[in-house]
């Protein structure tokens, strides 16, 4: 992971083992006693998802964490690193509803890498997240779950046939839905998803292109960098100087725009 910043909370050496060896360098992990200490790190962005420890000893003050972090800082990725062993049906259900992002199961889950993938999908799913808060009012509502599983399933180079099949219609059903709603036809909203995930994560720091494609499933650097050429208009460098989430989300907005019906001449 490149320059992934993850909080653990509490101190906890073998959680700080795992998540280190998950992590890998330059990314880095951080430890807090609790949340409101790691708050400060959280919302100047220097970490990219919490990991809290819970267990039947300390329950109530995780949960209370898990609840604190979700309340300042809505789209936080927040994963619960679960104790099964000690842990009741109806305490797993609390910390499910507490809003976590992902339950993390001790000694099941946290294998390197497979924590690394989890680390890795939780926090693009807080920034599909944050990218939908955006984004979904201009888009019409019985459109914005296809958009929240666009952006979250954007480092899948998704066909036209599999969500289409995910959403129980044929892709013809599909861009009629889509072209009738005077949105982009299926392909094209798809890449658009993509585009508005890595122009996130390009602006965030240490971010290189290639590591971007290899994230996102593009099959280059290069290749991510002709297809925001050809759907923004401009080319990368031009887009890191200025911010590149910025220019894309514009972008897409004027593309919705653009596949508005012109309005009849009267």
């Amino acid at each position: 992971m490149t320059e992934f910043g993850v909080a653990c909370i509490p101190v906890s050496p073998t959680l700080l083992a795992r998540l280190q060896d998950a992590v890998s360098k330059p990314g880095r992990v951080l430890q807090f006693p609790g949340a409101a200490a790691a708050l400060p790190s959280i919302v100047a962005g220097e970490v990219d998802a919490t990991v809290v420890a819970v267990s039947a000893n300390d329950f109530e003050f995780a949960l209370c964490a898990i609840r604190l972090l979700l309340e300042a800082v809505p789209t936080h990725a927040v994963l619960a690193w679960c104790e099964m062993r000690d842990l009741s049906t109806r305490q797993l259900l609390d910390v499910a509803q507490a809003g976590v992002t992902e339950l993390v199961l001790r000694d099941v889950d946290d294998m390197p890498f497979a924590l690394k993938h989890v680390l890795s999908a939780a926090s693009q799913r807080s920034l599909a997240r944050r990218i939908e808060d955006r984004l979904a009012p201009a888009l019409p509502p019985r459109l914005r779950p296809l958009f929240r599983y666009a952006l979250e399933h954007a480092h899948e180079s998704l066909s036209v046939d599999a969500v289409s099949a995910v959403f129980g219609v044929n892709r013809r059903t599909l861009r009629n839905r889509l072209v009738d709603r005077a949105c982009p036809a299926p392909r094209v909203f798809l890449t658009w998803c993509r585009l508005l995930i890595a122009a996130s994560l390009l602006d965030e720091r240490g971010r290189s292109l290639e590591s971007v494609a290899s994230q996102l499933d593009f099959p280059s650097g290069h290749g991510l960098g002709m297809v925001f050429h050809r759907y923004v208009g401009r080319g990368i460098t031009t887009l890191r100087d200025e911010h590149v989430s910025y220019a894309t989300e514009e972008a897409f907005r004027a593309a919705l725009v653009r596949t508005q019906p012109s309005s009849p001449t009267v």
